[in-house]
């Protein structure tokens, strides 16, 4: 995953962009871990390899499955990197990489590297990119680019591409994981840069579901 460096002012749990990486922090509503409403949400831009056709999507990643996961948000796990301090300054600490392993099980292999062995049935962690801090009985979500994190118990068309580690990461964003099942997406469309996120997602949602439609027929009637 590409890093994303953010300043963590630790003490009043409020998170900054470093200049260099150009990013942009805006707040959102959502849902904590303990099921309340109303948890801010950090987003912030990050620099990402964009698709806007389906094909060439499609050739770019190294999986492509149907798949769902059981796992609550919550219970998934949130992993946050902070740089090392610089003992010759007195900076708040910073975040220099932060995303979720999200379990998921695969339902239908749509794409599949000939060196991986990935079968249906399979069950496996992915790279999401969003995580979750907590202080005290607080929580707050980081978002790269109004990403949301898959739903338990949803099916869907995952985009995925291995990293130096060996983990499938989600690619293109929200663009790169379609829910089979109708869903609103949680996007701040004034932010400059997001004005045509949701028309451009069920674009490629629509050639998504044109490309597998007996593949997702076929996953619907399990």
């Amino acid at each position: 995953m590409k890093k994303i460096q953010l300043l963590l002012l630790v003490s009043s749990f409020s998170l900054f962009a470093f200049a260099c990486s150009n990013s942009v922090i805006k707040n959102n509503s959502g849902t904590d871990l303990s099921g309340k409403e109303n948890i801010e949400t950090v987003v912030t831009h990050g620099n990402y390899k964009e698709f806007v056709e389906e094909n060439k999507l499609f050739d770019d990643a190294d999986l492509v499955v149907i798949a769902k996961t059981d796992s609550k948000f919550a219970d998934r796990e949130h992993v946050v990197k902070y740089a090392a301090p610089d003992a010759d300054a007195d900076l708040p600490k910073a975040i220099e990489d932060f995303y979720t392993k999200t379990p998921i099980k695969v339902l239908k292999v749509l794409k599949s590297p000939a060196s991986a062995a990935i079968t249906e049935n399979k069950e496996m962690n992915i790279i999401e990119p969003v995580s979750m801090i907590e202080e005290d009985v607080k929580s707050k979500k980081i978002s790269i680019e109004n990403y949301n994190e898959i739903s338990e118990g949803i099916k869907y068309v995952l985009y995925l591409k291995q990293n130096t580690y060996g983990d499938y990461s989600v690619i293109n964003m929200n663009n790169g994981r379609f829910s089979l099942e109708s869903e609103v997406l949680n996007i701040n469309s004034l932010d400059h840069g997001h004005e045509n996120d949701l028309e451009k997602h069920n674009e490629l949602k629509q050639s998504v579901e044109e490309r597998f439609k007996s593949e997702i027929e076929q996953v619907k009637e399990m």
